[in-house]
């Protein structure tokens, strides 16, 4: 789920410990010494006494640095968006991409008329960032190579610590920072009422031009309604049959359904989508599309895998958790607090009572649920699309598929791991003076069909198809057209199989 997505609630409210440097903008704020000091330190304990995963990739040892240095440099009242930055780059360090540091509802409801937002959504291809929406006064396409006279490579770097992946920083993060790129240039260089902009235009001309800062609303609009080239999610799930081409194609954006009728609603579609597929004995490929997919339910990524393979499978190899009961609890966000607190602390009861070691519970391999294979599972063979965004189940179904080698994996590098994830329920917080949000699962599992060696990466796929300028410019699907006109016209994935 994208982290930025505003709250559009009305909320007046004054911060605790805050005093108002510039009305309307509440990220100038600034909070005492001693109420910064008192979140970070509330912040810290939480993650070093609950986080399943904080020392896979941050060894104790950095995070004691990290931790000790920030709290070392807050010296003087800080402003609010300075104190989220420091908290945010502890929560990127984590290694963890369900860790996430957010500002509070009100402060989004407030910016939504300020015009103080980089006007334009971009995308990251190549190292270079291009406009990716039409019908505005920069057309579609434009290379923007420095802005206020920064060279965008060096923004690009500054935004990635915004963007969370499972494992070591790595590109992925770059192309999030362009997706996610005006709420991020706020954050990082603070509100502007203009920016200098060195383009190059779509006829190869150099120049300077100054473009006015749009507000949060505006800019939403255009992302949402006038993008000129993405992955689309209007609908959450679609299925269709190419019988020229003899090949399946199945877009999924997502594995979260609300409510038991959504719910139920995917699982009769994953039915009836298979079952159509075993009558259809002439379909011998089906495209998988998990482009844009953040994840959702782990029951459904185990779901869709049941459909694929011919063999039984654990849900994982080993599942951990590091607490008895929620700690903290009077830093629980209100509505976790009242809705979701006594659920969890009953699963953790259930499911998590034998000890690992001094510091972690296990799930006992008893209650580890194995799948069978599904009646309707497909045997032709299967091409997974990913890209910077798939995270979460969706990672990890690519991940059961690949390395049972039951398909090919094409596109791009994934935010979720190939070894291991965190999940089932997210714990939520909320600091008792910033009103900073975050969250992290109580839980970190050890795949089933997970790499040899946790690397630290995403899952990289067989065939590396990124977006190429050409492919922007055309408005062209390139990685569905390398599956389509290579992979199953040329069945070059079957005869590099048969080589082997």
């Amino acid at each position: 789920m994208n982290k930025w997505i505003p709250l559009i609630i009305i909320n007046v409210f004054i911060l605790s410990g805050c005093v108002n440097d510039k009305p309307g903008d509440p990220t100038t704020d600034k909070i005492s010494l001693k109420k910064a000091r008192e979140d970070f330190d509330v912040f810290t304990a939480i993650l070093k006494s609950a986080h399943p995963s904080l020392n896979v990739y941050l060894s104790k040892k950095r995070f004691y640095y990290l931790t000790d240095s920030i709290r070392n440099s807050l010296t003087d009242p800080v402003t609010l968006k300075d104190f989220y930055n420091k908290i945010n780059f502890i929560a990127n360090e984590t290694g963890c991409s369900h860790t996430n540091a957010d500002l509070a509802g009100y402060v989004y409801d407030t910016l939504q008329n300020r015009a103080v937002f980089f006007p334009y959504p971009v995308k990251w291809i190549g190292d270079k960032l291009f406009i990716n929406v039409a019908g505005q006064d920069l057309s579609e396409r434009t290379e923007i190579r420095r802005i206020n006279n920064e060279p965008v490579k060096e923004i690009i770097k500054n935004l990635m610590v915004y963007n969370s992946v499972e494992g070591f920083h790595r590109k992925a993060q770059e192309n999030l920072a362009a997706d996610n790129f005006s709420m991020e240039y706020f954050l990082k260089y603070g509100a502007q009422e203009k920016f200098d902009l060195n383009v190059l235009d779509t006829f190869g001309k150099q120049r300077w031009l100054t473009e006015n800062a749009v507000s949060l609303s505006e800019w939403n609009n255009r992302e949402i309604n006038y993008k000129y080239y993405y992955d689309p999610v209007t609908v959450d799930y679609d299925f269709y049959i190419d019988n020229e081409k003899k090949y399946a194609y199945l877009r999924l954006a997502t594995f979260q359904y609300e409510g038991n009728l959504k719910q139920n609603a995917f699982e009769n579609f994953c039915y009836n989508s298979f079952e159509l597929l075993q009558n259809k004995k002439n379909i011998k490929s089906l495209i998988i599309d998990l482009r844009e997919n953040t994840g959702g339910k782990l029951y459904n990524s185990f779901l869709l895998y049941s459909f694929l393979t011919e063999k039984p499978f654990n849900e994982f190899e080993r599942a951990i958790c590091k607490i008895k009961t929620i700690p903290y609890t009077r830093y629980l966000e209100k509505d976790f607090s009242e809705y979701k607190k006594d659920d969890v602390n009953k699963s953790i009861e259930k499911e998590f009572f034998a000890r690992l070691n001094n510091d972690f519970f296990t799930m006992p391999d008893s209650l580890i649920e194995t799948w069978q294979p599904n009646n309707f599972h497909y045997t032709g063979q299967v091409f997974i699309i990913t890209n910077s965004k798939v995270a979460s189940a969706a990672s990890y179904f690519a991940v059961l598929v690949k390395n049972a080698g039951r398909g090919k994996i094409i596109g791009e590098e994934t935010q979720g791991g190939a070894f291991s994830g965190n999940g089932f329920t997210t714990l939520k917080y909320e600091l008792p003076n910033s009103r900073i949000n975050f969250s992290f699962p109580y839980v970190h599992f050890i795949y089933t069909n997970k790499e040899e060696k946790n690397t630290g990466h995403g899952l990289v796929p067989d065939y590396f198809i990124p977006d190429s300028y050409e492919s922007f410019k055309n408005n062209a699907d390139r990685q569905l057209t390398f599956i389509i006109d290579t992979l199953i016209l040329n069945n070059k994935s079957l005869k590099q199989d048969e080589q082997k």
